[in-house]
């Protein structure tokens, strides 16, 4: 006789078989780990079976097919600063159909349409703001099975030099793509000058803001985008303030402060005749364009007896600006002194923080090459994620106008007491100890807290003369340079190669310097002071050359 299980029977059977399926699973998790399961969790108001929970890796009881998935893409570095966003195109190569995304800032972001697990596609990328480089990675896969693509931008280099038209300077401004090694376009012309002209640039984080002299006397401004394209006129800095004949502004120098999103720049005018001082004055401007107040002089002397200023440059520190420029004291005794004069202001009256001695000699005028006078500081600032440093020049020289003694110093948050950090003697077998000079003009840039010291090492003698540009880590922490590399006659293979500027990037440093009758190049030192393969971008227009003496300022 057949026999039938009663309900409460049949129950007890189950949760039996259950519990054993259950102890047994578990003895297999913990002897095998199986795949890095999370612990199991049982609810006692429902069935033992149903409690158990895993992590996807296993499998047991379900499938573990992944469902539709959206294909991510992460920016980083995008600059959309000209209204231009980045267009993409994704690609469902198994269908042909294709879904667009527009990006205007870094993060991630996604398409809108999920596509089916393992689905294959490509990406495109399309157009997006200029005057910057843009790299994909990742641009094809499998939908849910690889990680989101990558895009890294960089900023282009931007390249403001003289260069010279038969015997006329000229100004352009360049623009390169440091990834691919090219100069893009065609570059941007300013102005032609009957006399040496002068020129600083600066970025902002939004836009360029190129300052040169126009003419002897003039001091004009351009802004220009990421794309390096003008934006509104050119604005008029500055003319002299002196009257006298042969008035002209000698030195400029820029810098840009981002706590107060303006911008500023130091010059110096000398007055032309002994009737009218020489001053060293700053202005600043408004991201429109629009100067704030007028001029506003920092130091006059008369010129009388000759007193001067010569080369400058300007930082802002976090909170007030730091100019630093050359001033040849022509009126305390018979013999000239040379300083480094270093100011701070902010909107008013500028407050003196050193005067710091050069050499005793016949004192630079300013903007003259060769430096026929003595005394040339060539200061330059960079201001790095913990520290204000000052570099320059400082030369000792005899009564015949001759350098006995140059030294590169710095000066750290500009307290204590300049340190040198380099002293060439016979550099390259050039001893100026006679009829000649030697001087260096450093060029610093920075990531972070790493500085990477350029410098032209310039010096003649009777009969010949040469002009170097070198490379040096800085040590962050002692101030001590590290392997110091001759960029011109190792790498460029000549040794008149001057007028050098450096900038920095997210992982590279890069400098442009002028080659006499040839061009500018542009390479990229590296930090412990070896070369790298990137040299050399050669730039110049037709019908063109760099001359004597050539300048260049990157951003």
């Amino acid at each position: 006789m057949q026999k039938f299980l009663k309900d409460e029977e049949v129950q007890d059977i189950l949760l039996k078989a259950a519990l054993f399926v259950t102890v047994l699973l578990l003895i297999v998790l913990l002897f095998t780990g199986c795949n890095n399961a999370k612990a199991v969790s049982i609810d006692a108001s429902s069935s033992a079976i149903g409690a158990i929970a895993f992590d996807g890796n296993i499998g047991v009881f379900g499938s573990n097919t992944p469902g539709p998935s959206l294909v991510k893409v992460n920016v980083i570095g995008y600059l959309n600063k000209s209204g231009k966003e980045m267009n993409l195109t994704l690609t469902n190569t198994d269908t042909s159909e294709t879904q667009t995304l527009q990006i205007s800032d870094n993060g991630t972001f996604s398409f809108a349409d999920a596509l089916d697990a393992g689905t294959n596609f490509t990406i495109d990328l399309g157009t997006f703001t200029g005057g910057q480089n843009c790299t994909l990675t990742g641009d094809s896969g499998k939908a849910g099975l690889v990680a989101a693509s990558k895009i890294d931008c960089e900023r282009n280099l931007a390249v403001f030099g003289t260069w010279f038209s038969g015997s006329v300077p000229v100004m352009n401004l360049y623009q390169v793509n440091q990834k691919t090694s090219s100069v893009v376009g065609t570059p941007m012309f300013f102005s032609t000058s009957a006399g040496l002209p002068m020129l600083d640039l600066v970025w902002s984080g939004s836009k360029y803001l190129a300052v040169w002299t126009s003419a002897g006397n003039t001091i004009k401004a351009r802004f220009l985008d990421i794309e390096q394209t003008a934006i509104g006129s050119d604005i008029t800095v500055s003319g002299t303030a002196s009257t006298g004949s042969g008035a002209k502004i000698s030195t400029l120098s820029s810098a840009y402060n981002a706590d107060l999103d303006e911008f500023v720049v130091v010059f110096v005018e000398f007055g032309g005749s002994t009737s009218f001082p020489n001053l060293a004055r700053y202005v600043r401007i408004h991201p429109d364009g629009t100067l704030i107040g007028t001029p506003t002089t920092i130091k006059s002397v008369l010129g009388t007896v000759g007193s001067t200023f010569g080369y400058s440059d300007v930082i802002w520190d976090g909170s007030k600006y730091v100019t630093a420029f050359e001033f040849h004291d022509n009126d305390t005794d018979d013999a000239p002194n040379n300083y480094l004069a270093v100011y701070r202001f902010t909107d008013a009256a500028a407050t003196q923080v050193n005067q710091l001695f050069l050499s005793s000699g016949t004192g630079s005028t300013g903007a003259i090459f060769p430096v026929s006078s003595a005394g040339a500081a060539y200061p330059k600032f960079v201001r790095t994620s913990s520290d204000v440093w000052l570099f320059f020049n400082r030369s000792n020289m005899g009564i015949t106008d001759n350098t006995i003694d140059s030294s590169l110093m710095e000066w750290r948050n500009l307290s204590g007491v300049p340190t040198q950090i380099r002293r060439d003697t016979l550099p390259n077998g050039c001893n100026p100890n006679g009829t000649g000079f030697q001087t260096y003009v450093p060029s610093p840039g920075n990531i972070g807290s790493r500085v990477l010291l350029g410098y032209d090492l310039r010096c003649t003698q009777s009969g010949s003369s040469f002009f170097d540009v070198y490379h040096s880590p800085l040590n962050s922490t002692s101030g001590a340079l590290g392997t110091v590399t001759n960029y011109s006659g190792s790498v460029l293979g000549m040794n008149f190669t001057m007028g050098s500027s450096t900038t920095c990037r997210t992982s590279r440093c890069y400098t442009s310097a002028g080659a006499l009758g040839d061009g500018v190049y542009i390479f990229d030192p590296n930090f412990d002071g070896s070369t790298h393969t990137f040299y050399p971008i050669k730039i110049s227009s037709p019908g063109n050359s760099v001359d004597f003496p050539p300048q260049t300022s990157i951003q």
